[in-house]
């Protein structure tokens, strides 16, 4: 799919031109969704903050959820998180608190990854996960009433609850694409929509640059724009040993990740001064759920004589199930880091008064 999206999708193409009168009905159909769907919405009494993005593929959203999350809280905020739980056991079951002020409830099958990640980064803040996201704000509310403020984790697109303050986050480098909606190109929905976003992040994989999307382009939408970038922090344990990056430098290290963009992973271990003999590289959100597969990557990890099997944090709590692989697996985290944390505040509290 990755293949398919950079040759078709995120830059012009015959095929892309093939489909585009399919993605003009698509883009048609989406702005009369949003306009009715919007007409509808349930406001709920504590504020809402949405973040998402109007293109496939990986954007940030997470890393800013959580970073914007920790944020508030920081300024004295009380918040709540509602995500999907996507790839989750509970996705499409009733909604269900993963996480409260005294800590997790629930483990990565249930959960799912970025849920699970979004609850284990934020200590003290409630996560509910659920497909039905009235239901889902609805049972975090029951429980914790006196919440100032509920962010929704991918919720651009989920249209049933008001929000005060909409984010839409892109990557610097993918930007929007050819600028065409599905299956013509990597938009969603058409830019029409970002007439409706409060703020547009932008997230840069390295530190801030021109890019292919550069200042010009952000410019021409005339929302507030915030960029930010996500830095290594440090490499974690199954059991929560913390270590400098550096220590990994003369190790022999194997990747694993389940991630929408792989190459950025390595870019960032490189950028980092880390080399490694393989990189497992497997679809966004794998399940790492089938024997076969761990034992051989058990096997080619003893062939190659690797010492540490290295993968993203998002990862973790998945492959640490498998005792073949545990005592030899660290996990890069990531901390996001923005250019103007000040002008996000204001705005935040321009949007999301404190009570």
């Amino acid at each position: 799919m990755t293949d398919f999206a950079d040759r078709h999708l995120k830059r012009p193409s015959p095929l892309s031109d093939l489909l585009s009168p399919l993605g003009r009905i698509n883009s048609l159909l989406q702005i009369q969704r949003r306009n009715l769907l919007s007409s509808r919405a349930w406001r709920p009494p504590c504020k809402v903050i949405s973040i998402g993005n109007i293109v496939c593929g990986g954007s940030g959203k997470t890393p800013f959820t959580i970073y914007l999350s920790g944020l508030m809280q920081a300024s004295g905020y009380r918040v709540g998180v509602s995500h999907r739980g996507y790839k989750g056991g509970l996705e499409k079951s009733a909604p269900t608190l993963i996480s409260g002020r005294d800590g997790l409830l629930h483990e990565v099958e249930a959960a799912g990854d970025e849920a699970l990640l979004i609850a284990s980064r934020l200590p003290g803040i409630p996560v509910v996960v659920g497909k039905h996201r009235v239901a889902a704000v609805s049972l975090l509310l029951a429980k914790y009433p006196d919440l100032d403020a509920v962010l929704l984790d991918d919720a651009f697109q989920h249209l049933s609850i008001a929000r005060d303050l909409d984010v839409v986050c892109f990557d610097a480098d993918t930007g929007c694409g050819n600028g065409r909606v599905l299956p013509a190109g990597y938009l969603r929905e058409p830019l029409t929509a970002l007439n409706f976003a409060s703020l547009i992040v932008v997230n840069h994989k390295h530190p801030y640059r021109e890019t292919e999307a550069g200042s010009d382009f952000w410019a021409e939408f005339r929302k507030p724009l915030l960029h930010c970038r996500l830095q290594p922090r440090d490499v974690v344990s199954a059991d929560g040993k913390e270590m400098e990056i550096s220590s990994l430098r003369r190790k022999k290290l194997l990747l694993i990740s389940g991630i929408a963009n792989p190459d950025s992973f390595e870019a960032t271990l490189k950028a980092a001064g880390l080399s490694w003999l393989h990189h497992f590289r497997f679809a966004d959100h794998h399940a790492f759920t089938n024997k076969a597969e761990i034992r051989r990557m058990a096997c080619l990890a003893r062939k190659y004589g690797a010492e540490t099997l290295l993968c993203t944090e998002k990862d973790l709590a998945k492959l640490a199930r498998h005792g073949e692989l545990r005592d030899m697996l660290l996990a890069l985290r990531m901390d996001l880091v923005c250019e103007d944390e000040e002008a996000l505040m204001g705005l935040v509290k321009l949007k999301v008064p404190l009570s």
